[in-house]
C-alpha cells in the first residue's frame, strides 16, 4: 500500500478523531484520548515515559524530535492493511536516532491470540504471520498462544527505524490502567523474543532483532482528567 508521506501538524488532540478506527474510541477513559492528551500536554516525552526510558544510562537525555499519532506503516508483504501505530516518535539519543512505537492501552486487549486471528484460514494472514515470524526468527507454528498485535506493532517500529536510518527501536506500551491489563501478554511476547527484563515500569535490555537494536518498555501512567469550569 502507498503510505502518505506528506503530513499536516495536529494543533489539538481532538484533531486525531478522524484518523481513528471509530470516533467512539475518543472519550474519557479510552486509550486513544488518554494517549493523545498525555503527549500533547507534554509536547515532549511525558514525564512517566521519560523516567522509565532513562533507567538505562544509554538512553539518558533522550530528546523528542517529532511524533505522529495513528501512523500507518506498510509491512512490506503486499497486503493492503498497514499497521497503524497509536503514536510513532522519532527521538535522538546523543548522535543516534531511535524510533519509538507507542501503543496506548487502558483495559483493551492486544487483539486476538494468533490462533484465533488465523481461524478463518486466510492465506494472506498466514503469509503475513510467516513474514513477521521470519523478521523475529520465530517458528510460526509455535506462536499461536501470543497476541497478534504485538507482532505487527513491533515490526512497524523496526521497519520505521530502518526507514529513518535509525539504529535503535523501542516498542513502548503506555498503559493508563491501574491494574496493568495485558501485562502478562506483553511479558509472554517479550520472552518469546528472548528478552528477560520485562515488567511494569521497566525498560528491557537491548537485543538486535531484524538488524535493529530493539528494546521493550511498559509505562504505567494516569490519564489527564477533564475538569469543568466553576
Amino acid at each position: 500500500m502507498a503510505v502518505p508521506r506528506i503530513s499536516l501538524p495536529l494543533r489539538r488532540p481532538e484533531e486525531v478523531i478522524s484518523h481513528l478506527g471509530s470516533p467512539t474510541h475518543w472519550k474519557q477513559g479510552r486509550s486513544a484520548k488518554s494517549l493523545a492528551d498525555a503527549w500533547f500536554q507534554a509536547n515532549d516525552l511525558p514525564s512517566r515515559v521519560r523516567s522509565v526510558l532513562e533507567q538505562d544510562p544509554k538512553v539518558s537525555g533522550i530528546e523528542l524530535i517529532d511524533a505522529w499519532l495513528e501512523r500507518c506503516t506498510d509491512l512490506g508483504d503486499g497486503r493492503s492493511s498497514a499497521s497503524q501505530t497509536d503514536l510513532l516518535a522519532v527521538t535522538g539519543i546523543g548522535s543516534d536516532l531511535a524510533i519509538i512505537g507507542v501503543e496506548g492501552k487502558v483495559t483493551e486487549s492486544f487483539d486476538k491470540l494468533v490462533t484465533d486471528w488465523l481461524a478463518d484460514g486466510s492465506q494472506g494472514k498466514r503469509q503475513r504471520l510467516n513474514g513477521l515470524c521470519q523478521l523475529f526468527s520465530l517458528d510460526a507454528a509455535a506462536v499461536g498462544h501470543l497476541r497478534y498485535q504485538f507482532f505487527h506493532r513491533t515490526a512497524a517500529a523496526i521497519l520505521e527505524a530502518r526507514r529513518y536510518r535509525a539504529s535503535k527501536a523501542i516498542l513502548l506500551i503506555h498503559s493508563f490502567c491501574p491494574n496493568a491489563t495485558g501485562l502478562d501478554d506483553y511479558v509472554q511476547f517479550g520472552r518469546s523474543l528472548g528478552f528477560e527484563r520485562l515488567d511494569r515500569d521497566l525498560l528491557s535490555e537491548a537485543r538486535v532483532i531484524g538488524g535493529t537494536e530493539l528494546r521493550l518498555a511498559w509505562v504505567s501512567d494516569e490519564p489527564i482528567l477533564e475538569h469543568s469550569g466553576a
